[in-house]
């Protein structure tokens, strides 16, 4: 079998996770499974922009900040300034900007973004602190600058954010300590410093929580768009677009597809019968039950109208189509679901049109649907209660009946 997440990483393979997150919460800004994984991918395709933005606010902030700065600076403080400014801060963002054009790198954005804001405030603390002792000016506020842009511009997700901001403040603390004679605005200056650290992060926090419930509502939407909402199954629209992907990549992989349609013999009298809500129950009941039949992470279950239902099973051997209708029609006859009203048995059951083969060209979807289809109709024809089995493509042999 070829990996899912690497041929086609599109496909929604469950997707109720959504739901079952947003049921559980996520109050350490962490997702279970891949889903975290998931959302990391949405969240850097969706900063892509902010973080453009970000690094040309920053290149320009650098522009700007130098000439100021080298007023105030003297001897090797000006030296210093000049190799972690002009020398490696701005060339790193100037490359950042260019690597955020390149979609394999923005998942490693965020990291590249930790390292040269570190680096930005450490520089920034180290050169403060020695201007400070040689009694020049050197304003300590750009450490609260750049705490603001660890949370908000740097495109980094809150923990790395929060660990990025708090290795700024306390490399100030820390240098001040070892480094400059007490004196008594330095708690002060703590004080500003930490609180700037305690409002972003409590404001960086609230925001990516929000970004998450987004994301998980964004899911959950795609879900009830996507699933019919009687029987939790894949909708017509739903299998429609699957199946047609699965179908040229089969083709192009040159892997077998096994389609079944499947009908729940004399429903209509089971309704008239039972009632509706029993109807309904039944609905569900055989939807769970063949649901069953389709667990690797390709195959899928879809109710394609009414007491019709499509199963489909990819890249499985075509002298496997016989178990899998087996399987199918004896989980629903192990359901035992009493139908006196039916003319062939005293329990439900159901009829199935099922092809199996490789697709012989990209856009066969319907093709494949209509050959099924025919199967169906030939199925309930000679009698119900079985599944006729055609290769695909060759709607005038049957390899195949089960009963």
């Amino acid at each position: 079998m070829t990996n899912c997440d690497e041929a086609m990483p599109d496909f929604d393979r469950d997707l109720k996770k959504y739901d079952r997150q947003l049921k559980r919460g996520f109050k350490k800004l962490t997702f279970s499974g891949d889903l975290e994984s998931e959302f990391r991918y949405f969240y850097h395709a969706r900063n892509v922009v902010k973080q453009r933005g970000a690094i040309l606010v920053g290149l320009i902030l650098l522009v700007l900040l130098i000439p100021l700065d080298m007023e105030y600076l003297r001897g090797e403080a000006e030296h210093f300034y000049l190799i972690t400014r002009a020398v490696i801060t701005v060339p790193l963002l100037a490359l950042a900007l260019i690597l955020t054009f390149n979609e394999r790198f923005r998942r490693y954005f965020p990291i590249f973004s930790f390292i040269i804001i570190s680096f930005i405030g450490v520089t920034t603390n180290l050169l403060v602190v020695y201007m400070q002792k040689a009694l020049l000016h050197a304003p300590y506020e750009g450490a609260m600058l750049l705490i603001m842009v660890a949370f908000f511009l740097g495109g980094m997700l809150f923990r790395q954010a929060l660990v990025c901001i708090l290795g700024i403040a306390l490399s100030y603390i820390v240098l001040s300590e070892l480094y400059l004679p007490p004196e008594p605005y330095r708690l002060h200056r703590y004080f500003f410093i930490l609180a700037t650290c305690l409002i972003g992060g409590v404001s960086a926090y609230t925001l990516e929580y929000q970004v998450r419930i987004a994301f998980l509502q964004r899911g959950a939407l795609r879900y009830l768009a996507k699933t019919d909402p009687l029987t939790g199954l894949l909708n017509r629209g739903a299998i429609n677009h699957k199946l047609s992907q699965l179908v040229e990549y089969a083709f192009r992989e040159q892997k077998t597809i096994t389609l079944m349609l499947a009908d729940v013999d004399y429903f209509k009298p089971y309704n008239d019968c039972y009632g509706h809500l029993e109807g309904d129950r039944c609905l569900q009941a055989v939807a769970a039950a063949l649901g069953r039949n389709c667990q690797r992470p390709l195959d899928f279950v879809g109710r394609y109208g009414g007491e019709e239902f499509l199963l489909l099973w990819f890249d499985a051997a075509p002298k496997e189509a016989a178990g899998f209708a087996h399987r199918a029609k004896d989980s629903i006859e192990e359901l035992r679901i009493p139908h006196f009203d039916s003319d062939i048995s005293e329990q439900v059951t159901i009829s199935g049109g099922m092809v199996t083969g490789v697709p012989s060209q990209p856009e066969q979807a319907e093709a494949i649907l209509q050959q099924a289809d025919q199967c169906l109709y030939r199925a309930k024809e000679s009698g119900r209660n079985r599944v006729i089995i055609q290769d695909l493509g060759d709607e005038n042999s049957i390899i195949a009946l089960v009963k």
